[in-house]
């Protein structure tokens, strides 16, 4: 069986900027692959140029075909969008029946493609409901179901859950999952990060145009934190200038709140917190929780934030 997905020295510019260099990778079918990174990492220009949307420099081949821009590519690649892209008038799937037409399904394979791409996102009962009168999560749905009628090789996922609930996220990752499952290559661009840790099989690591990283999560993380052990402290309300100042030896930094903040620390769990307290002296009855953790995503987001680099 061909690769999904092979990426070869792709490169991105936009007159004198490189948005993108040198990446090179490859996705195998049956594969979720989350794609992170700070603001201006590529992620954008790199769904562009799977997507024909920028000229670009390398080689991109889904399932063996290489392509150019230009290239028609609809029967290889899906994409799922960030906004819902549906006519709220009309239902499920009169809303398939128009994208079919569109991405060039044949007329005698439409109906089999509409029921397929409803049952495999669960809404074979809900087709015939108009978009409007569905919930968040249901129309989010409808929307891969759109992505996926004509069976690509490859979908992509592109940042699917920028600013709706928890309830519809958690069915676009499910949907994911089950996408994968079933032999699609599945491309997931998100600022979920937690999420892509536990989603994904590997996630490519973007920073300012250049790939830091193409591992599993666990193996990724364990390379950059090298047994580090994350603190958290929780405050009752933010620290005051002497409870800043005990805690300046231990390089604490504030999260996302001015509240809580975290450390990073190779020292055993019970001395690390042991010599924190007692520094703290009168401002340790302020704390409200102290926890200790593994590295994860997120922690490595903000490293890279700060350093643009992994260790």
């Amino acid at each position: 069986m061909s690769q999904a997905l092979c990426v070869n020295d792709l490169g991105v510019s936009y007159g004198d900027h490189k948005a993108l260099r040198g990446l090179t990778l490859q996705v195998e079918p049956g594969e979720l692959i989350g794609i992170i990174g700070p603001n201006g990492a590529g992620k954008t220009s790199f769904i562009k140029a799977l997507c024909g949307r920028v000229k670009h420099d390398g080689d991109i081949i889904i399932s063996g075909k290489a392509l150019k821009r230009g290239h028609k590519r609809g029967n290889l690649l899906g994409l799922v969008p960030q906004d819902i892209g549906l006519y709220g008038h009309m239902s499920g799937r009169e809303n398939l029946q128009v994208f079919a037409k569109i991405m060039g399904v044949k007329r005698k394979s439409r109906k089999a493609a509409i029921a397929d791409a409803l049952a495999a996102v669960d809404m074979g009962e809900k087709a015939d409901i108009p978009i409007r009168d569905l919930s968040g999560g249901m129309k989010r749905r409808i929307n891969v179901a759109a992505a996926i009628m004509h069976n690509p090789k490859v979908i992509i996922f592109d940042e699917p859950t920028a600013g709706v609930d928890v309830p519809a996220r958690d069915t676009v990752h499910r949907l994911a999952r089950k996408l994968a499952q079933s032999g699609m290559a599945v491309l997931l661009v998100t600022h979920e990060l937690e999420q892509a840790e536990a989603l994904c099989d590997k996630v490519l690591v973007l920073c300012k145009g250049d790939m830091l990283a193409y591992d599993a999560p666990a193996s990724l993380l364990s390379r950059s934190f090298l047994g580090m052990r994350e603190v958290m402290v929780r405050y009752a309300c933010p620290p005051d200038t002497a409870t800043l100042a005990a805690m300046s030896p231990f390089e604490f930094t504030q999260a996302e709140h001015p509240t809580i903040w975290t450390a990073m620390t190779q020292a055993s769990e019970v001395s690390f917190v042991s010599a924190f307290m007692t520094a703290l002296r009168n401002g340790n009855q302020l704390v409200r929780e102290i926890s200790v953790r593994r590295p994860g995503l997120t922690s490595l987001m903000h490293r890279i934030e700060k350093t643009g680099q992994l260790k």
